[in-house]
């Protein structure tokens, strides 16, 4: 059983000493997000370490949680203990985005950007006057929330005078945040380069995920035109609201950074 007041941090391997400045930029996609994990794990095996990390939706998430130090076998635990109820409400409208801020505090115990082992920002939407916001300072189970608040599945978070929801209504994968931040060069995680594909069925929620979809296909152009390389794991066949298969999707994010690994280590310089 995970033992939620115990301390977890990742492995205290040396990292490889790298020339330049790397980033990571972790998109939005649901429950997919868990494939993050996988790629996190990939990068560790090779003691790739970053120098930021941005994330947007579920993407800000696990990059909230790898920033504290928390070890990817770690995040899959308490993964694994999360229940759908935790999350929304049962009708999958109007949830308190404030269920995300508790689920992260109970690893991240109310830490504050400044007291992470590295720099980390999440990307929100202001809903009042339409513009992207970067969250980099405060409480990062807050930005979390922030940046995960789904239109309509979720009330929007209040925080410095604005409504903020989920980042991926303008930048599903904030490349272009970690150059701001200093990267030199930047690994994006695209979790659903297939998206836009429509609904599965009439049901509102469905329609309300297609809808969502179809509208950060356009978000992602940033994304793409400032990532050096782009991570695609083939994640269709899994639900963008389903707690299932969380082993199997961690698994799947793992196996597209494996295959992506030459190609990053030659433009790291890395043999």
């Amino acid at each position: 059983m995970f033992n939620r007041k115990k301390k977890y941090t990742s492995s205290n391997l040396q990292n490889v000493k790298l020339k330049c400045k790397l980033g990571l930029a972790l998109s939005g996609g649901g429950t997919r997000g868990f494939a993050h994990i996988g790629v996190l794990k990939a990068f560790n095996e090779e003691r790739i370490g970053f120098d930021c990390v941005v994330g947007t939706s579920i993407g800000s998430l696990i990059g909230s949680m790898y920033c504290a130090g928390v070890g990817t076998e770690a995040i899959m635990e308490e993964a694994r203990l999360v229940s759908r109820r935790e999350i929304v409400s049962r009708l999958w409208l109007n949830s308190d985005p404030s269920n995300i801020e508790r689920i992260v505090n109970r690893l991240l115990v109310d830490k504050t950007f400044d007291e992470l082992s590295l720099p980390f920002a999440a990307v929100a939407v202001d809903i009042n006057s339409g513009s992207e916001v970067v969250l980099n300072s405060g409480s990062v189970a807050k930005a979390v929330s922030a940046s995960c608040a789904v239109p309509v599945l979720f009330h929007p978070v209040a925080l410095e005078g604005k409504l903020l929801v989920d980042g991926g209504l303008l930048n599903n994968m904030p490349a272009d945040v970690c150059r701001t931040m200093g990267a030199d060069i930047v690994i994006g995680v695209d979790l659903d380069h297939s998206r836009g594909s429509g609904a599965r069925s009439q049901k509102i929620k469905d329609i309300l995920v297609a809808t969502w979809t179809i509208t950060t296909k356009s978000t992602m152009y940033k994304g793409q035109q400032n990532s050096d390389i782009i991570i695609e794991p083939e994640l269709q066949e899994f639900n963008r609201t389903s707690l299932n298969n969380i082993d199997a999707m961690v698994a799947e994010g793992y196996r597209a950074a494996k295959q992506k690994m030459p190609e990053i280590k030659k433009l790291l310089g890395l043999k």
